[in-house]
């Protein structure tokens, strides 16, 4: 283990004590934490009435958001822009209808809420009247994954946040995408935050998004990271979640002369969902509640990954010469290397996990969780997802808006972000966070409540700024690498 991972450990673990002494140590009760096949989004984190250390208290936020994400990925009303069907149909789930598409695919994309020109945007149950595809209709209903950052489109930005982009071991780019709920839309159109001459200034209160309640639903972010399986033998490709998708192809993109938007040339690419994040904010965690979850076959780590099927993200013979598999490459903690945005060769990255599925509490942890899950979802392509973890803020009564800096876990110290976020460090996906794996989600979004918009970069990055100008983007997608 190097310095910055025993100090981190030491100091998580100091952090772990603490809260264990603070509080009187009861027996939870996790009986009523059983899996179930259910379409309706959770819009509260199951209560917990005995005090405990955060640890006890991780299966709640576990099972809250492995339903969360079974809602998310439950069958969609054809062009109901993400109603489930049949949301108390276990079997629908099981068998979905073949003109059906999970529940999160017909929510709204970030650039469909953040149009370019500062423009509004449609309204929810409204198509846009273009395509960011150039000749494509938009009513078009193929994922547009504009995305090669976490942060940016790939007009904007070609890298993950802080680092590079992700080629698969097939030298393929991995791909992503943003998507909000319709509480969320509504809020920031309605109030044309859109748009950031409309942002609260001075002393008005920051932007506070809408929180989910047991009566109503409130703001809910995702993101999808996505690998095409052009290279992908067939016979494994059934072990992801499919979708054929439109990508960008670069140095095809232009100003569109009527609605000031860039439009882009696109082809279509079967893609596989490889990563997930939910955050969800509640009216009991107003600084959200985080989560993530991974494909099975990402680093070849679960045993139902078949032998002869190379690892989406890993390579166990590049590390031989490193001391043999799983040991990490000494130029970097989390992957063989981090590419440029000019690296046209696509040689793929080794990557290696840094932060762990959690093995506690005994019984009721991550990994128990997944079992449970994976076991309710057997027969289905889901069974081949497993929640990575869960992020919730201890202290949820503390300002969001607290702290205003530290962000702390890679230079080894904890950070404080807004509510004691527990664990403080170490939460993230290795198709997403590839670089920065010590680092959390609310670690991480802590950056986007300084600029006064809630915990959504998606908010903060993509608001219209005006006097602003999109030659950035043009520019950015002419170096996206061309696989030669």
């Amino acid at each position: 283990m190097n310095s910055r991972l025993r100090n981190i450990s030491l100091l998580l673990a100091g952090s772990v004590a603490l809260a264990g002494s603070a509080f009187a140590q009861n027996t939870p009760d996790y009986g009523p934490l059983k899996p179930v096949l259910k379409g309706d989004m959770p819009g509260v984190v199951p209560a917990f009435p005995f005090a405990a250390a955060p640890v006890d208290t991780r299966p709640m936020f576990d099972y809250f958001m492995w339903q969360n994400f079974i809602a998310a990925m439950w069958p969609a009303q054809p062009g109901s822009h993400g109603q489930p069907l049949q949301p108390d149909n276990p079997n629908i789930f099981r068998n979905p209808p073949a003109n059906t598409q999970p529940v999160w695919l017909g929510w709204k994309t970030a650039y469909e809420l953040f149009p370019q020109n500062g423009s509004a945007p449609p309204a929810w149950d409204q198509s846009g009247n273009t395509n960011v595809c150039r000749g494509v209709s938009a009513s078009d209903t193929r994922p547009v994954l504009m995305m090669v950052s976490k942060f940016g489109t790939v007009a904007e930005e070609l890298n993950q946040a802080f680092a590079g982009p992700l080629p698969d071991q097939t030298g393929l780019f991995t791909r992503y995408e943003v998507r909000v709920d319709r509480p969320y839309y509504d809020y920031v159109r309605a109030r044309k935050l859109y748009n950031r001459s409309n942002w609260p200034t001075g002393k008005q209160p920051p932007i506070v998004l809408p929180a989910s309640s047991d009566s109503a639903l409130g703001s809910i972010e995702v993101k999808g990271a996505w690998r095409d399986l052009s290279k992908v033998p067939e016979r494994f490709q059934k072990r992801f979640y499919t979708e054929l998708a439109l990508v960008a192809v670069p140095d095809t993109c232009s100003i569109d002369p009527g609605t000031q938007r860039v439009v882009c040339d696109c082809r279509s690419i079967k893609a596989g969902l490889v990563g997930f994040h939910i955050a969800h904010k509640t009216q009991q965690f107003p600084q959200w509640v985080w989560s993530t979850f991974e494909q099975v076959d990402n680093l070849g780590e679960d045993p139902t990954t078949p032998k002869d099927m190379q690892p989406s993200y890993y390579d166990p013979d590049y590390y031989k010469k490193y001391g043999g598999p799983r040991s990490n490459p000494p130029d970097h903690p989390g992957a063989s290397r981090v590419p440029k945005a000019d690296d046209f060769d696509h040689t793929p990255v080794n990557v290696v996990r840094l932060s762990q599925i959690p093995s506690t509490p005994a019984g009721n942890s991550t990994m128990d969780f997944n079992q449970r899950y994976r076991a309710l979802m057997k027969g289905t392509v889901w069974e081949n997802y497993v929640l990575i973890g869960t992020q919730w803020s201890t202290l949820p009564s503390w300002p969001p808006q607290t702290p205003k800096s530290d962000f702390g876990c890679e230079d080894g110290t904890l950070p404080t972000a807004g509510g004691l976020a527990f664990p403080a460090c170490g939460v993230s996906n290795i198709t997403m966070e590839t670089y920065h794996q010590l680092d959390s989600c609310q670690n991480c979004h802590q950056g986007a409540q300084r600029s006064g918009a809630d915990f959504s970069w998606i908010l903060a990055n993509r608001a219209y700024t005006p006097g602003g100008t999109t030659n950035s983007i043009i520019n950015g997608l002419k170096t996206l690498p061309v696989k030669k």
